[in-house]
């Protein structure tokens, strides 16, 4: 019959692997000297030189929580690390900013983006939702419209991958026809377009260079403009009218605020994959 403290000890050991507790297994063999009184009440582990040593044991340790216990003649079927770790799901990066970090990565690093950028853009125009759409048909991921797609030559978008694909190429594209802007007023005009259309930040220039501004600077400049463009008397005599360009200073906001929270967030932390920031400079102050 086997003794209750060894079922008790069974019991506990299989509830703490079973709850999925962080364990380090040990299959020791130990020679074990029992305990002998010292002189003047000390211990000593040697015992009396005609004391025979106890037969080596097999014994199981389980390192958990902080706690280190011992289970000595224990037939107990334990697990095996393998067995353990096999179902449980493995982070591809060390900090997961979304559910797709491993596609971001991937299509950021082939068009030169940081792929925390990416991730910001994706956050504000579907929350990582992969069925999001809107009612101007933009959809998924990185709410890709049709026009984007085709001006990027993407015949498929409307997958994950596919979406984000397509997005980060649009990102690029649009980051070229912005190479007359220094790098931080740049990223601004790039997420500007991205939201409103390259021709409704086209006509924002054009209103720039009227009243005497820079049309390749953001700050009280362009995203001064862009709201003119809900103005009749104004968005009536542009190429491509009307545009809630108060709307889209505050999305470049967020972004850019969200991307910066991403850049603190990850600094210092190795991931799979940290691509060069257009904007990191800009990201410390």
């Amino acid at each position: 019959m086997r003794s209750p403290g060894l079922v008790s000890w069974a019991l506990r050991l299989a509830a703490m692997v079973a709850a999925g507790a962080a364990a380090v297994l040990i299959d020791t063999v130990q020679t074990t000297r029992p305990y002998v009184p010292g002189p003047q009440g000390t211990a000593t582990s040697e015992p009396p030189v005609s004391a025979p040593l106890p037969q080596p044991s097999r014994s199981w340790a389980l390192r958990a929580g902080g706690w280190y216990i011992r289970v000595d003649g224990a037939e107990i079927a334990i697990p095996s690390v393998a067995e353990q770790t096999a179902s449980r799901p493995r982070a591809s990066l060390a900090f997961s900013i979304s559910p797709y970090d491993q596609l971001i990565v991937q299509h950021a690093k082939s068009e030169g983006l940081d792929w925390r950028l990416v991730a910001a853009v994706m956050f504000e125009e579907s929350r990582f939702n992969p069925d999001s759409r809107s009612d101007k048909g933009a959809y998924g991921l990185m709410q890709v419209r049709p026009i984007a797609a085709e001006a990027v030559g993407s015949a498929h978008f409307m997958a994950p991958d596919d979406n984000v694909r397509t997005g980060v190429r649009y990102l690029h594209q649009l980051d070229g026809m912005f190479r007359g802007a220094p790098a931080h007023d740049r990223l601004r005009l790039v997420l500007a377009a991205y939201n409103v259309g390259p021709g409704h930040v086209g006509d924002a220039q054009m209103l720039a260079r009227h009243f005497g501004y820079s049309p390749n600077r953001w700050d009280d400049a362009i995203e001064l403009m862009l709201p003119l463009l809900e103005q009749p008397s104004i968005y009536k005599k542009l190429p491509n009218g009307f545009a809630k360009g108060g709307d889209t200073v505050h999305y470049v906001q967020r972004i850019i605020e969200r991307y910066y929270q991403y850049q603190r967030d990850t600094a210092g932390v190795p991931t799979a994959e940290t691509l060069s920031a257009p904007d990191a400079a800009a990201a410390q102050g």
